[in-house]
């Protein structure tokens, strides 16, 4: 097969062969990456086999899911062969590391927590594994860990019905029997064993038998033949697994023993109950206990045995010894053992004296904050001396200051393959191995007892309290952390990474004067000492601040040094970097600029073999892109940074690509797909231990949900960020979240309360200098105050908003409609038709100025414009508008925009004397607005139902209607309180209410 192309894909070698098939690596020609391809054995019972390969592809594709391999294709070769393309894993086995270096506690729950998270996945779409083993788990490269081989999959609600699918009745005739014993002696479930029906609770049998495997060294079950092991399943309970390793903890001996628990109904019930248990056992193992399970033979029935009696009576064979010679004996077995101990014992390998040399002057370049500089140092270390562990551990951390997130997974993976036991190297560097070991898992808090431990053994060295201020850091403990870079400058006041660091940090803050003049100092440090790549650092993101405060006339200057820097010392690193936030700062002034800096980073970091920064430099593309408003080029941008994500398996830059995925899918008010992306992202970002992200991805989601009308699940999202961001004296998270929670507030028709968390984000808004949210807050600040009533108040929000230049406040030419649209539903409230349509038709005018103007504010304007014609021109006309308006709203997601421009078309269809076509819109938009909890249209609706029934003539509905609007209406203006009297008195309100009893002119 090696040479040939089935389909699209090249064989390129043999990787292994299974019970069902033989797998080869493959190469997709179409979108350049390798992929598996398993095509299965051919015999005399081919039929069966292919159809239960058809049946193993059908079960596997329908899985989603970062633990669980990945189906992409299946289909069958010219001469009839069917074949699955999968995603290739590269890594150990669970069984390959049991066998060799091991694995410790903490890791062994993690990878059974993992394990249990796919299956939750596979059981949720009605598919059982029955076949989980150390074999078929997989840790990759990064440390991730893959389910394989649903070969012995059996879905779960399989449809015996006949229907369209042509090889329904080949699959029905090859199904697995019930009374079939499927899959591996060792981890079978006792249901299994008896060839009885089996459900979900069979794999977390198997799971249970895997986990007590890692962490006990040694199967559950033993025997020397099939039906020993068969035995032991069905009869015999192991015992706790601590009896073998004490290391283990009572809680879990119990959780493991749950899971191999005879009845199923004993064992845990889902693979989420028993992921969440493993979860918390974990939080409970200390992360400095390295020490690793291996895998332990066991004799089976037919090795020797020793038991109490035997040795008894062997005792009483032998001559006796007198004491002297015992004491002797035992002194010289104790001196043996202790000989043989030591020379086993693990000795930390000595590097050539080359490649220490290199390692000293890499350790010297991290210390300077030179990264590319010390990657290169180190690399060529490692690339000499490939079991050097302290040298692929400070690579590592090289990677991941350049933010190579994944390349430094890799690393620290081999160092961990390379001594399984950091307690063999002196203190100081057991720590260090450790802490960095910890930062890749983004276990962050682990990371910051080591580095604190680090600093404990010599406070004076600026280099430990520089490494755990940047653990700080990574914790988004900013002020411990500015608190650990001063300690270092302190110590050595010639640090200039310190004060590089220092500077970061104070401008992620918003603290300009702090922050420049410790970017002074390290760029004198780094003049001093000829350190280009450090002066590059400085300009970088001394530029990358000025453009975060809006001063992108003075960032292009100090970028273009820090470009040409970069460029002096062939730091391609540093120049796509550099690329990319020159993109930011120039798309104000010259889109077409940014727009060819960013393609130019893009195609800059494939030359150089940048994985990462290529998936980056896309998502910058698409960011800078998004902000010249071409949707469809920003969205072209993110794809193709989602799928090289995808492809290189470059986790963090799949998140990134799907949060800004998000991020535009909401722009385009398709907010059920922008939750979808968001939630993937939020994933990713949960499972590392970005809280910072992780808030963010909730905002996007609670936002989406507001659309999509959940206004419910919308709260409960922002409520958890007000905590996060009180816990972590956010202001910025704090910031977005009161004005999102003041947008559900609105939806809700809670305006007293949704103008209380406005103002909140304003006052922060202002604090931060955000003049985006800034002017959102203040615009829909104003929208809360004209519902309620407080014209004049909101008046002045609006002076001030159309008094200022659109640059000033943060937004573009949408942003500027956006807030005619508001002016013109505060001038409709209180029915100055006029003044409506002159902003109405601003607003339309700015809109139409752009290449593609998003559908759901041309349907705001449509609908305010329909008013007017409807309240003063020709209400055929303003039928027309509203009737576009609603048309061009269902094409969005927004829900209660759409139940907004419903009532408004049951308004214009009333005026146009459509009674029929009046009430059924007034009576779906009062409907709507129910469901999101919005009392103030919902009363508006229902009166317009009543008016629409007594024009029909049906004075009885009308009555009713009317009743339920007044019964509606005092409840709400009781909700209103102190604020009921002027909401009372606006004129729209006034006029509406003079319907219930008579008939007002329109």
């Amino acid at each position: 097969m090696i040479g040939k192309t089935i389909s699209h894909y090249k064989i390129l070698g043999h990787v292994g062969e299974g019970g069902m098939g033989v797998v080869y690596v493959a190469e997709d020609t179409v979108l350049g990456r390798r992929v598996a391809i398993k095509i299965p054995h051919a015999g005399r019972e081919e039929n069966h086999y292919r159809a239960r390969f058809l049946r193993e592809a059908r079960a596997v594709s329908k899985l989603r899911h970062p633990n669980i391999a990945a189906v992409y294709d299946y289909g069958e070769t010219p001469d009839g062969q069917p074949y699955i393309v999968m995603e290739l894993v590269s890594g150990q086995t669970l069984g390959d590391l049991l066998a060799g270096p091991g694995i410790s506690l903490a890791r062994a729950v993690e990878v059974t927590e993992q394990v249990a998270a796919a299956l939750s996945e596979a059981h949720r779409r009605g598919v059982v594994h029955r076949d989980i083993k150390p074999s078929n788990v997989i840790v990759d490269e990064t440390g991730e860990v893959k389910v394989l081989d649903f070969g012995l999959a059996k879905q779960l609600h399989e449809d015996y019905g006949t229907g369209a699918d042509s090889e329904a009745q080949t699959l029905l005739s090859a199904r697995t029997r019930s009374d079939v014993v499927i899959g591996t002696p060792l981890y079978l479930s006792p249901e299994q064993a008896r060839g009885a029906k089996v459900d979900g609770r069979s794999d977390l049998f198997a799971l249970g038998a895997l986990l007590y495997e890692c962490v006990a060294g040694r199967s559950a079950f033993s025997g020397s033949n099939v039906i020993e092991i068969g035995a032991q399943v069905l009869h015999y309970d192991p015992p706790p697994p601590s009896r073998f390793n004490p290391r283990i903890p009572s809680e879990l001996d119990r959780l493991t023993l749950k899971a191999l628990a005879k009845k199923p109904e004993e064992r845990f019930q889902t693979a989420d109950e028993f992921a969440d248990d493993l979860e918390r056992v974990r939080a409970r193992l200390p992360h400095s206990d390295t020490t690793r399970t291996r895998r332990i033979v066991v004799a089976g029935a037919n090795g020797s045995r020793s038991t109490a009696l035997m040795t008894m009576a062997e005792g009483l064979r032998r001559p006796k010894f007198s004491p002297l010679t015992l004491l002797v004996a035992l002194a010289a077995l104790g001196l043996l053992i202790w000989g043989v101990a030591y020379a086993r014992r693990p000795r930390v390998p000595v590097p050539p004296p080359d490649v220490a040399r290199l390692y000293e002057q890499g350790e010297a370049a991290m210390r300077e904050g030179a990264y590319n500089k010390a990657s290169e140092l180190l690399g060529q270390a490692v690339t000499k001396a490939p079991d050097f562990a302290l040298a692929r551990a400070r690579l590592a951390e090289a990677m991941m200051e350049m933010d190579f997130l994944d390349r430094a997974k890799s690393e620290m993976l081999e160092v961990v393959k390379l001594t399984p036991d950091f307690q063999i190297y002196p203190s100081a560097d057991a720590l260090y191995l450790d802490a960095v070991n910890a930062s890749v898992r983004q276990d962050n808090g682990a990371a910051i007892k080591d580095y604190q431990q680090i600093v404990n053994l010599n406070p004076n060295l600026p280099q430990s309290h520089l490494d755990l201020g940047r653990a700080y850091e990574r914790d988004n403990q900013t002020d411990k952390a500015i608190r650990s870079y001063t300690d270092a400058t302190e110590r050595d006041p010639a640090f200039a990474p310190a004060y590089l660091r220092l500077g970061a940090l104070h401008a992620r803050v918003k603290n300009p004067p702090a922050a420049f003049a410790a970017f002074d100092s390290a760029q004198k440090l780094y003049e001093a000492a000829g350190d280009k790549e450090g002066q590059a650092a400085v300009h970088y993101q001394r530029g990358r601040f000025l453009v975060t405060l809006d001063k992108s006339s003075d960032a292009r200057p100090e970028l273009q040094r820090a470009l040409d820097l970069a460029g002096e010392t062939n730091n391609l690193y540093q120049q796509v970097q550099v690329l990319q936030q020159l993109a930011h700062a120039l798309v104000k002034d010259d889109g077409d600029g940014a727009r060819r800096l960013a393609q130019q980073a893009a195609d800059l970091a494939p030359s150089s073999g940048m994985n990462d920064q290529v998936a980056n430099s896309n998502v910058t593309l698409g960011i800078i892109l998004l902000r010249l408003g071409d949707l469809d080029g920003a969205d072209r941008a993110f794809i193709q940074a989602l799928r090289f994500a995808q492809s290189y398996n470059l986790k963090r830059y799949e998140a990134l690509a799907s949060v800004n995925l998000a991020s535009l899918r909401d722009k385009q008010d398709r907010p059920a797909e922008a939750e979808k992306y968001a939630t993937v992202a939020r994933e990713f970002y949960l499972h590392g231990n970005y809280r910072r992200e992780v808030d963010q991805c909730s905002l996007l989601i609670a936002r989406s949900r507001r659309k999509q009308g959940d206004t419910a699940g919308a709260r409960k999202l922002l409520e958890e960020n007000l905590r996060s961001a009180e816990q972590s004296v956010d202001m910025g998270l704090a910031c977005n979240v009161h004005h999102e929670y003041g947008m559900v507030l609105i939806t809700q028709d809670d305006y007293a309360h949704a103008l209380e968390h406005f103002r909140e984000s304003a006052n922060m808004a202002r604090a931060l200098r955000n003049t985006t949210v800034l002017t959102y807050s203040q615009l829909n600040e104003a929208g809360a105050l004209w519902r309620l009533g407080h014209y004049d108040e909101a008046e002045k929000n609006f002076a001030e908003l159309n008094g200022a230049a659109p640059q000033s406040l943060g937004i573009g030419k949408n942003a500027v409609a956006i807030i005619s649209l508001n002016e013109a539903n505060m001038e409709l409230s209180r029915r100055r038709f006029p003044k409506a349509a002159a902003e109405a038709k601003r607003a339309l005018a700015l809109l139409k100025e752009t290449d593609s103007p998003p559908n759901d504010l041309l349907a705001w304007a449509y609908r305010d414009l329909g008013q007017v014609e409807s309240a003063t021109g020709s209400r055929e006309r303003g039928r027309e508008l509203c009737v576009e308006a609603d048309r061009l709203a269902s094409l969005g997601g927004d829900l209660p925009a759409i139940a907004l421009t419903k009532f408004v078309l049951a308004r214009a269809l009333l005026a146009a004397g459509d009674a029929e076509g009046a009430r059924a819109a007034a009576l779906e938009a009062q409907e709507r607005f129910t469901r999101f909890g919005g009392a103030d249209v919902g009363w508006q609706a229902l009166a317009v139902a009543g008016l629409a029934s007594r024009l029909a003539g049906d004075e009885n509905a009308a009555r009713e209607y009317f009743d339920r609007a007044a019964t509606s209406l005092a409840q709400f203006e009781e909700s209103l309180g102190a604020d009921a009297k002027s909401y009372g008195s606006r004129p729209d309100v006034q006029w509406l209410r003079s319907e219930f009893v008579g008939s007002a002119p329109h």
